[in-house]
């Protein structure tokens, strides 16, 4: 499961959506307009982030959703952003899919490399995404020595981030991190990856920016996809929100979100979604 925070379907409109003035073979999709093929055979399946919830899509309720199949916008009663509330980390706690799969006796994994110092952040600063890992007993990968190992992935995919915050640690391309992720996931039944920059860049609105990160994950998820075993495995790509997809606003939207997925029944997987809350239980199934 690679999860990307902040894309959505848009409209194909070159000045706003970066996924119209920077064609990508794997985001091929917009509101009333599809540009192609999916790379690779994929299929993308345009998924409901609202969970019923009057307001724009959150991070926090919606990863807490993507990773406990809980309808955790409506236990809430709204939207929430950021990082999750005392009430969505007992959902997460309660619900996580580390958890569930841990207890159904498979192995998962977290991919992204983190540093001994975020552990020390207050817990309201703790992301859906570790609480959810945290429910279980699974192992979290550190920048020593998983990622210099080349057994862990910096969130930006190539580590820069980390060496400007003073790790010594070695500059990687895209594609190295994917070969990395392909290692990664061929060792346990789940794997997770998450990146996030995506967003960032949607509260920015620059669009010079968007093109970076664009290239990174195009030059990304074609090395994955060349890499994995597409006949044995299920690579799927989705996300919390919307935001990336319409630089003309500094917030979330209220677009669909696209699930794409390729590989190993992806047909009978894809017809399972329909909102974000579906992902967790259809993995589970799957």
């Amino acid at each position: 499961m690679i999860f990307i925070d902040g894309i959505g379907i848009g409209e194909f409109d070159r000045d706003k959506n970066p996924f119209a003035r920077f064609l990508s073979p794997f985001f091929p999709e917009f509101i009333g307009h599809s540009n192609g093929p999916v790379a690779f055979d994929g299929q993308v399946v345009p998924t409901d982030p609202s969970m019923g919830v009057k307001g724009l899509p959150q991070s926090a309720t919606g990863q807490t959703a993507l990773l406990t199949g809980v309808n955790s916008a409506q236990a809430l009663d709204r939207h929430w952003p950021g990082f999750p509330t005392v009430t969505l980390r007992k959902i997460l706690a309660e619900e996580s899919i580390f958890l569930k799969l841990e207890k159904s006796g498979k192995k998962a994994t977290f991919a992204n490399a983190f540093s001994p110092r975020y552990f020390t952040r207050p817990e309201r600063s703790i992301s859906a995404t570790t609480w959810s890992v945290r429910a279980s007993s699974f192992p979290f990968r550190m920048i020593e020595p998983e990622l210099l190992n080349g057994e862990a992935i910096g969130h930006d995919l190539t580590n820069t981030f980390l060496a400007e915050m003073g790790f010594e640690v070695p500059i990687r391309t895209p594609e190295t991190s994917a070969e990395i992720l392909v290692r990664i996931a061929a060792s346990v039944d789940f794997c997770l990856f998450e990146y996030f920059l995506t967003d960032v860049v949607g509260h920015s609105q620059e669009m010079d920016w968007a093109e970076v990160e664009l290239d990174k994950l195009n030059r990304f998820l074609q090395t994955v996809l060349s890499k994995i075993d597409l006949n044995e495995n299920l690579v799927l790509l989705t996300s919390d929100h919307g935001n990336f997809e319409d630089l003309s606003v500094s917030t979330h939207t209220l677009n669909f979100v696209p699930t794409v997925l390729w590989g190993k029944d992806r047909q009978n997987f894809a017809e399972k979604i329909h909102q974000i809350e579906d992902v967790a239980g259809s993995i589970l199934g799957y």
